[in-house]
């Protein structure tokens, strides 16, 4: 079957059709009428997309001026212009100093010194005791 749409497009009144499909009311074909019963017999199957409409690969599309001249529709269009809320009173203002972080504490300084070496002590010098003078 196919897809049955009598609309109006552009002052033509437009019939869309295929093999038909069975239906209660009488479908419309190549501008004649046929009783969907007697169509029963060599009815096709097609796939239905999601809105059921069904999908005829090879539609028979017939154009032909509408009876009632070209139709004019008339639409009713009203604008309204709506404005923003008021914006509020700004509350206080309050600043607030942000410190970077601090970098981490460098390592301890340390320091190695070496003590000067000592000076050289005197030489030692070692004595006899005296003689022992004699008796007088």
């Amino acid at each position: 079957g196919g897809v049955v749409d009598a609309g109006l497009a552009g002052g033509y009144q437009t019939v869309v059709g295929g093999a038909g499909y069975v239906g209660d009311a009488n479908v419309v074909l190549g501008g004649s009428v046929y009783d969907s019963a007697a169509l029963a017999a060599s009815q096709v199957q097609y796939a239905a997309n999601a809105q059921g409409v069904y999908q005829d690969p090879n539609p028979q599309i017939i154009r032909r001026p509408n009876p009632n001249g070209v139709q004019t529709y008339t639409q009713n269009v009203r604008v309204q212009f709506l404005q923003p809320p008021p914006v509020p009173p700004p509350g206080p203002l309050i600043i607030k100093e942000v410190r970077p972080p601090q970098p981490p504490l460098p390592p301890p300084l340390r320091l190695r010194q070496v003590a000067p070496p000592l000076p050289p002590p005197p030489p030692l010098v070692l004595r006899e005791r005296p003689p022992i003078p004699p008796p007088v």
